[in-house]
């Protein structure tokens, strides 16, 4: 009696081999195994089937009957296998991607990047605040989640997307739009319109120590909506109120002039974040020490929000 049931798929991939390279030598090393361990498992898998599949040829191998037979049925077998293969790789979920509010366009084509280049399916983005994207990381309802960086969260993997000092935002008609760059100073009596602290409270609370470190303490203007046309509205049609920007996330408008901090301007970071436990952190690990094509990020670090 033979042990039909101890072919496995290796066995007929190394068969098929054997029998269209001609040689056992040329096929282990299309194979990249040692010829005698080659030579061992077709021994093996004749012993299972319970027939000679081979003649030993000086000149190589050559199919017996029985072996065209299998040859036919195992070529067969690994084609559908590896059809099937791909077929279920195509059938992946969307990877669910977690994106705080008013994160650059450029940011969110760099995140399908990267997965891209894992082969990862479409990307389906859905727009969530940074504290909410940390349980919904934890429970598995997102696999990768865009934030703001200002804290260490030693159970996340994270890959930087970019690091860029804040710019003031204003009118064209400002009293401060003609300055070339804004010293501390400059910014006395201006008010900051602001996102609602709830949604990143401690970014809010890390930009607002910095600029109390340099002498400004803002009343803070609040705007409940992650639309950037209306946060344009309200500079346009109100005094003395400027907010912060990176230079790249401001879209060319002549309705909006940005201008630099003159010196230490506070910063924000936008990290791609995922579980260390999860599957995708290997990927966050891989893609760190590669530089975004745009050039506006490159180092890794384990930080959120």
């Amino acid at each position: 009696m033979h042990d039909h049931q101890g072919v496995e798929l290796r066995h007929l991939r190394y068969f098929v081999t054997v029998a269209e390279e001609g040689t056992m030598t040329e096929a282990a090393r299309v194979l990249r195994i040692a010829q005698p361990t080659l030579s061992q498992q077709i021994s093996a898998l004749e012993r299972r089937v319970g027939a000679k599949l081979f003649h030993r040829r000086p000149k190589g191998m050559e199919l017996t009957e029985g072996g065209r037979i299998l040859y036919t049925s195992a070529t067969r077998t690994l084609a559908e296998i590896e059809s099937s293969l791909a077929q279920a790789r195509d059938a992946r979920s969307p990877v669910r991607v977690g994106v705080c509010g008013t994160v650059p366009d450029h940011l969110l084509a760099r995140v399908e990047q990267v997965l891209a280049e894992d082969g990862s399916p479409d990307v389906e983005f859905t727009e969530t605040d940074s504290p909410k994207q940390l349980d919904l990381l934890r429970t598995g309802t997102l696999a990768l989640g865009v934030m703001r960086a200002v804290h260490d969260i030693d159970d996340l993997a994270t890959l930087t997307l970019a690091d860029e000092p804040l710019g003031v935002l204003l009118r064209p008609d400002h009293p401060l739009a003609h300055h070339t760059a804004l010293s501390w100073a400059d910014l006395a009596g201006q008010d900051l319109l602001w996102f609602p602290a709830e949604r990143n409270p401690h970014f809010t609370e890390d930009v607002l120590a910095h600029l109390a470190g340099h002498g400004w303490s803002p009343r803070l203007r609040t705007v409940d909506a992650h639309s950037r046309a209306l946060y344009r509205h309200h500079l346009r049609n109100n005094q003395n109120l400027i907010t912060l920007r990176t230079r790249t996330a401001v879209t060319k408008d002549t309705g909006i002039t940005w201008r630099p901090f003159a010196s230490d301007p506070p910063r924000e970071r936008f990290l791609l974040a995922t579980p260390d436990d999860s599957p995708w952190a290997d990927l966050l690990a891989r893609s760190d020490s590669r530089p975004p094509d745009d050039g506006t990020g490159g180092a890794g670090g384990r930080h959120d929000r």
